[in-house]
């Protein structure tokens, strides 16, 4: 009997071990196909019953005599009550998802990231940051005013206002699937001196040369000064290692930068995705992409952007699921981590010589090779300031970590917190009974009270420039560093340092792929790397022939 209950026991144990490796064999290949599908737009409007079903009272519209429903209804605000996503309470009957967009950069991942690598420039996002210096900030704050101000933002580009929040960064898309966006977008060269150059602004005619010309567009409509900038996609290979990286391995790390360099570099712990580090898990990587960069409706996990030619067009249904979003993290956490490739003795004297020179310039000191468990990584997933020459209008967020538990991302800023947002004659932040503005919230790790205060960072004021500028004034190196630090303007220098596993076969490089070439990459770098840019300037032909042949080594997976 004994025999047979032990039997039995690992029989089931068995049986249990197969059964989850076919379950994730599944879930795999489940996560492949949504990674390669392309979406499709699904035109179809919820009948009158549905939308009734649906609406708040408020919103519920009127029959005509026909008894049909006009599409005057308005966007309901998430909140409001009432709506269900996907399912009718009554009949529990499916609605129907309307799919791709309507706002979308691309019909599918693996447009943007081939193979589970970066793409072209053609696949750039584009953004558009309002200044908080403007003048339109200047205006009164009543009622009255405030209902004029949304109005003349949503005038201009209406995807900067969702509800009643005025975004001061907000993604403009390249496509819709629903008409009248174009105009939309076009509209954004009205207040560019120069116009918008389709090498520039146009996905079909994008190119490398025309960004580096010019990263940063200033345009001014009204009072409202704004710029736009770009963003190259990023590999996604090693994800899931990543993913394992501890917080405290970070924290620790960025101290220890600090102490050993005497302060010259100063890495600042973020989210590990993103090129702000403005993303804290995978999970919320992939939602967020997939509602921002297909126009899924991602439920409540994350938010797809509205039409901003016909803000009365509801998606009601889920595009995707759940448990899709989860097998689709999965298959991206699974995609591997880019390993050294087979080399002749002599290439592997060589990669080791030019791994000596890549140290003895100082690039170890943000790339770190090993990132447990993320080994050969060659980044400290930190933030660092790279100077003037990579400084970009949408800051990153400020991270002030109470416990090494917890850190908060802020991607969305209230316009209530510009009023007074700025610093006094010694350079500190205005105070009252509350603290300084932006936004106070409370880890919800149990056990543990550890207060983070992220969101918008202080502006800096300056001098009201006659024509739209960017940067918008000068401010010395001195007091970035010692007056204006976790300022606005600080805080646009700000960039994750980007793991160089696969970096041979990712060009173009840097946050918006101004560099075509890993040498053209180098010579941006200022701020914190300045005096590894220097070093690699003073190298002779043999020293950088050598670095290049270590870089050239670090290749992407092969499958």
């Amino acid at each position: 009997m004994w025999f047979h209950h032990r039997f039995g026991l690992v029989a089931g144990l068995v049986l249990t071990m197969l059964a989850t490796h076919k379950g994730m064999a599944e879930d795999a290949i489940a996560g492949r196909e949504l990674f390669e599908r392309e979406w499709e737009f699904v035109d179809r409007s919820p009948t009158l019953a549905e939308f009734e079903m649906l609406a708040p009272r408020s919103l519920r519209p009127r029959r005509d005599r026909d008894g049909e429903m006009g599409r005057s209804h308005r966007r309901p605000h998430r909140g409001e009550g009432g709506i269900s996503p996907s399912v009718r309470s009554d009949e529990k009957q499916p609605l129907i998802a309307d799919g791709l967009g309507p706002m979308h950069n691309a019909k599918s991942c693996v447009a943007c990231h081939p193979g589970g690598g970066a793409s072209d420039v053609d696949h750039n996002v584009t953004l558009i940051t309002a200044d908080p210096r403007s003048l339109f900030f200047e205006e009164p704050v009543g009622w009255e005013a405030r209902d004029g101000t949304k109005g003349a933002v949503i005038d201009f580009f209406p995807g900067l206002v969702s509800g009643n929040t005025l975004s001061f960064t907000a993604v403009v898309h390249d496509a819709s699937t629903r008409p009248g966006y174009q105009i939309i977008r076009q509209r954004l060269a009205s207040g560019v001196p120069d116009g918008l150059h389709p090498e520039w602004f146009s996905p079909q005619e994008r190119n490398v040369a025309a960004i580096a010309g010019q990263p940063v567009i200033a345009g001014r409509y009204e009072t409202l000064d704004y710029y736009l900038s770009q963003r190259n996609s990023t590999a996604l290979y090693g994800m899931g290692l990543i993913e394992l990286v501890s917080l405290n391995r970070l924290i620790a790390l960025a101290q220890s930068q600090t102490r050993s360099s005497r302060g010259v570099i100063s890495g600042q712990v973020a989210g590990k995705y993103g090129w702000r580090g403005q993303v804290r898990t995978l999970s919320d990587f992939v939602a967020g992409a997939s509602a921002t960069e297909l126009g899924l409706n991602v439920s409540d996990t994350a938010m797809q952007a509205g039409d901003p030619a016909d803000p009365r067009y509801v998606s009601y249904a889920a595009d995707i699921s759940p448990r899709e979003v989860a097998d689709l993290t999965s298959y991206v956490a699974g995609l591997p981590a880019p390993q050294r490739q087979s080399l002749s003795l002599e290439e592997r004297k060589q990669v080791r010589r030019g791994e000596k020179v890549f140290s003895s310039i100082g690039c170890v000191a943000c790339h770190i090779e090993d990132l447990q468990p993320a080994r050969g990584i060659y980044s400290d997933l930190l933030l660092h300031d790279m100077g003037a020459g990579l400084q970009d209008p949408s800051p990153a967020s400020v991270f002030r970590i109470g416990s090494p538990s917890f850190a908060e991302v802020t991607s969305v800023y209230s316009a209530r917190h510009v009023r007074g947002a700025a610093l006094d004659a010694n350079g500190q932040p205005h105070r009252d009974r509350d603290g300084p503005p932006g936004n106070r919230r409370r880890s919800k790790s149990r056990g543990r009270s550890s207060d983070v205060l992220v969101g918008t960072p202080m502006v800096v004021p300056l001098a009201y420039p006659d024509q739209p500028q960017f940067p918008r004034g000068e401010i010395s190196e001195l007091d970035l560093k010692l007056r204006y630090q976790s300022t606005w303007d600080a805080m646009q220098r700000e960039w994750k340092t980007p793991p160089l596993w696969g970096v041979a076969d990712s060009a173009p490089y840097l946050h918006d792929g101004r560099a075509k070439t890993l040498t053209e990459a180098i010579l941006w770098h200022g701020g914190e790397a300045s005096q590894s840019m220097r070093n690699y300037v003073r190298l002779g032909d043999g020293p950088k022939r050598l670095l290049d042949v270590f870089l050239q080594s670090l290749k992407a997976p092969t499958n």
